[in-house]
């Protein structure tokens, strides 16, 4: 099995004109699918958040988490976790709220959670809270 990822549209991406070429959006939502909840999915997603947590330090990297990560486990993949905020959550529905939150605050560079399979209207609702408080969102869903 393979993991995706979907990027959403963002109602803050603008078109050039003359060209029609894409500018990079300040916000926006990206679901990656992964295949199990195995730990070893963490080897794909540390040494993502250590990047952004090494690329950005104006603004929190939110992490809404049903579990604990381990802080030694994160900087073993060069995470620095003075700009890791850690929100443990394991109600799906308490952890939407959250994560809808912590996107529109404005203080997050990136939250990332995991708050299951969402409907359509769910992730358009993440979107327009991304796009409030400038920041991505990474959701994390398991197949």
């Amino acid at each position: 099995m393979t993991n995706t990822a979907r990027i959403l549209p963002n109602a803050n991406s603008a078109h050039t004109s003359g060209n029609h070429s894409r500018q990079q959006p300040s916000s926006g939502v990206t679901e990656l699918v992964l295949t199990s909840d195995a730990p070893e999915q963490l080897v794909l997603l540390l040494p993502m958040i250590a990047f952004l947590s090494n690329s950005c330090s104006d603004r929190w990297i939110t992490w809404v988490a049903p579990h604990n990560v381990d802080r030694e486990l994160l900087e073993s993949y060069g995470v620095n976790t003075r700009y890791i905020r850690m929100i443990h959550c394991t109600d799906a529905q308490n952890a939407l709220w959250i994560t809808w939150e912590a996107l529109a605050a404005g203080n997050s560079h990136t939250v990332i959670a995991s708050p299951g399979k969402l409907t359509d209207k769910e992730l358009t609702q993440l979107e327009i809270a991304a796009a409030k408080g400038n920041c991505q969102g990474l959701l994390l869903r398991i197949r």
